[in-house]
């Protein structure tokens, strides 16, 4: 039987491992979702994070890289290894690169969990600030309980999103896959980025195409709850 400091390291070589491929993990499972229920804001939020988000972070870190590289500047130079790249590599004996040094400005790591938290988190404060639609006559109780239940979800999502955020930035630092200078300048860029996604998506469609949480699709305006008399009038044939 196992010890008890065995299923310790056990449970924590595991959660390593799911941070480790948290970005994978977060695409695949929402490429899921999204792909089953034919959810729309997903699949235009994998475009960001899946397509946009690593293309410029790979851009932005080489071409940022090689200016450090040519002015000498070593801030940013931290000791890699395969296993600190959001896709593990095939390797063999003959090419297995093993650990070096290299300049880590954008990590892609970083920059897909900065997306990821930066769109959840907008999504959770824009929720949170939408008032009811105005209507002529005042809301009911039961219009009232509803709005009401929507803000405490969207303040419960974006503490929760909050949370995740310094728990996974932590278990990355403790990785040394990028130096502190690294995720802060990479969380701070990307998570603008995802904020930006989220606001060009919400752009279109009263939030129906930026909205993960599934909650704009069901808001409906005043006029949809309205029990006012019903007339019928003759038309002529």
């Amino acid at each position: 039987m196992d010890s008890l400091q065995n299923i310790l390291s056990d449970v924590r070589v595991f959660l390593y491992g799911g941070v480790r491929t948290l970005p994978l993990t977060l695409a695949g499972t929402l490429l899921i979702l999204g792909l089953f229920t034919a959810n729309y804001a997903i699949l235009f939020f994998l475009i960001g994070f899946l397509v946009l988000t690593p293309i410029l972070a790979i851009l932005l870190n080489g071409t940022v890289g090689t200016l450090l590289e040519s002015f000498q500047i070593s801030a940013f130079k931290t000791k890699t290894a395969d296993i600190c790249r959001v896709i593990l590599p095939f390797t063999t004996l003959q090419n297995s690169m093993g650990i070096r040094e290299e300049n880590v400005v954008f990590s892609t790591w970083v920059a897909m969990v900065a997306f990821f938290i930066g769109y959840i988190f907008t999504n959770g404060m824009e929720l949170h600030n939408r008032e009811a639609p105005s209507s002529q006559s005042p809301p009911s109780a039961d219009i009232e309980a509803k709005v009401s239940a929507r803000k405490s979800q969207a303040l419960l999502a974006m503490g929760t999103v909050l949370v995740f955020a310094l728990l996974v930035i932590r278990f990355r630092m403790y990785s040394g896959c990028e130096n502190i200078y690294s995720i802060i300048l990479t969380f701070l860029a990307f998570f603008s980025l995802g904020y930006g996604w989220y606001r060009m998506l919400s752009s279109v469609g009263e939030d129906r195409l930026s909205d993960l949480f599934g909650i704009a699709n069901r808001l409906l305006p005043p006029s949809a709850t309205d029990n006012g008399p019903i007339a019928c009038i003759p038309m002529p044939v």
